[in-house]
């Protein structure tokens, strides 16, 4: 076991498997660590777009209240309608053959 330890063949072999379990080391950790800048890039996207999801909601609900849709007919020149008149179906038959 003594010899093995001390053949130079076995010294390179050891060599190059520490070198290159440390190039894969080192890859491994560069692409979990760029892999943690997308996910906080990605968050802060999500984080934007849920921002500007609430402003839509709050333009919609604004657009939708009553006084903004009245304020809207006043530039349109709407009228209010005046003496509304319902027609009343007799029966249950909406249409005679």
């Amino acid at each position: 076991m003594k010899r093995l330890f001390l053949n130079n063949t076995f010294r390179m072999v050891l060599a190059v498997f520490v070198f290159a379990f440390g190039i894969l080391y080192v890859v491994n950790i560069s692409s979990i660590s760029t892999k943690g800048y997308d996910m906080t890039d990605l968050q802060k996207q999500i984080t934007e777009l849920e921002r500007e999801n609430q402003k839509l909601d709050f333009k919609i609900a604004k657009y939708s209240s009553m006084q903004s849709i009245q304020d809207r007919m006043k530039d349109m020149d709407l009228v209010a309608a005046e003496n509304i008149e319902y027609a009343t179906i007799i029966g249950n038959t909406v249409a005679l053959r």
